[in-house]
């Protein structure tokens, strides 16, 4: 498809990711809002559990983001037959990928989060939430390489009606098994793993029968399933492989950060899981334009367009930064009103209000970094954009843990570490746009 770069094309590819991702966040933060009225244990457990689930999700992820990388240029080329190609392999090495990261959760975790956390109580309801949580993966992974291919050709719609019927499904299921009812016994922490993995076939299947209700099979050649070609598996994943651990270390500096946080006690940590959140709530529109980031310069440079990257970066740029700042001031006009979304303990909310109010300062930088970066993965040079990610992230943990065990400084304070992250983030991203691409 020939992808125009104004304002309103940009944004009708962008909204419906964003308002998918408004979905989802409701899916992720759902836990917390329930299981923030069962205890600051659960809360607390949540956010390690939580976020280690989703540092290995985030290797399906990387994967699906370089298989939609690849759909956009072929779609930039109207190469549509080789774009079945792509979805048919990314399925083939998505559920092995599967296969070995749900034993990897199921055996390994257990070991790993005992020698990393630091409270039993904590620990012990860490590996009951990975526990449920971990059969999720096969179904949410299959979900993500389909996902790739409407994101690839820019038909991002269906990415509303999916991840909603994901949100309800998790809301309701997360009602029953935390709380018991219906019948049902009070299941907590385990409950609402498990609500949150049921979600993730709800997905699946939602998404599955609207492909073969709406989309041209034939055109794409999509589902053939064809003899498996080690040639094509090695093309997608030589793209894929820097979003796959990118991705993956993007996750895996947060968790590594909470279990640093972890060993300032368990209101530190209960504090950092509800700004986890909240930043989830308020990084929705970024994420939505970091994705569309991807579509748009793959499939510009498919149509031979690369003279006009900085246009279209500019303009992305510019909308990112605006949805955000929008949504970030609304956030803290009633501040108190978002926090007893995942907690009615009064005493908790006061003493993360500091640490918010650091927070949507740097969701403005990350609005305008999160742009740069994707825009040289969306290039096709995924690897300089996972070199630029781990040297952030080196010194993002370097900082954070010197300012915890070193200055011992107070939550609020450790969170402005954030702004060391952005800042370099978006530097070394410029350096590579202006030097490789030649975007001045």
């Amino acid at each position: 498809m020939q992808q125009s770069i104004t304002y309103k094309s940009i944004w009708n590819i962008s909204y419906p990711i964003i308002l998918g991702g408004v979905a989802q966040t409701i899916v992720n933060v759902t836990d917390t809002a329930f299981l923030g009225r069962v205890s600051e244990v659960a809360l607390g457990a949540s956010a390690i559990a939580g976020l280690f689930y989703v540092t290995v999700f985030m290797l399906g992820l990387g994967f699906s983001i370089g298989t939609q990388i690849i759909i956009a240029r072929f779609d930039g080329e109207n190469n549509h037959r080789e774009i079945g190609r792509v979805l048919d392999h990314s399925i083939y090495f998505m559920l092995p990928l599967a296969l070995v990261l749900f034993l990897f959760l199921k055996l390994v975790s257990p070991c790993l989060l005992t020698y990393f956390v630091k409270s039993p109580e904590v620990l012990q309801s860490s590996i009951v939430y990975i526990d449920n949580r971990s059969w999720g993966i096969f179904f949410s992974f299959l979900g993500l390489s389909i996902r790739s291919f409407f994101i690839g050709i820019s038909s991002t719609r269906i990415i509303i009606y999916s991840t909603l019927v994901s949100a309800i499904s998790n809301f309701i299921l997360n009602y029953i098994f935390v709380f018991g009812k219906f019948g049902f016994a009070p299941m907590g922490i385990a409950g609402s793993a498990m609500a949150s993995s049921i979600s993730e076939i709800a997905y699946l299947l939602f998404i599955v029968a609207y492909t073969f209700s709406t989309v041209d099979r034939k055109k794409y050649g999509l589902f053939n399933f064809s003899k498996l070609s080690a040639e094509r598996i090695r093309h997608i994943f030589v793209v894929a492989a820097p979003s796959m651990f990118q991705t993956f270390i993007a996750v895996w500096s947060w968790f590594v950060f909470f279990l640093i946080v972890e060993k300032m006690g368990e209101q530190p940590l209960a504090i950092s899981n509800l700004i986890r959140n909240i930043y989830m709530i308020l990084m929705i529109p970024l994420m939505g334009f970091s994705s569309a980031t991807n579509t748009l310069v793959s499939n510009l440079i498919g149509q031979g367009r690369s003279n006009e990257l900085k246009i279209l970066i500019k303009k992305i740029v510019v909308l990112c930064f605006v949805t955000t700042l929008a949504l970030t001031l609304l956030n803290l006009i009633q501040p108190r009103f978002t926090l007893s979304i995942f907690t009615n303990d009064g005493n908790l909310i006061e003493a993360t209000l500091g640490s918010l109010y650091v927070i949507s300062g740097s969701l403005l930088l990350f609005s305008i970094t999160s742009v740069l970066l994707s825009s040289v993965s969306g290039s096709g040079n995924t690897l300089a954009s996972l070199i630029i990610e781990v040297l952030t992230i080196v010194f993002y943990l370097i900082a954070s843990w010197y300012v915890v065990k070193v200055l011992r400084l107070r939550i609020e304070l450790v969170w402005c570490v954030e702004y060391v992250y952005f800042v370099l983030m978006g530097c070394l991203s410029l350096v590579y746009l202006r030097n490789k691409l030649r975007i001045k």
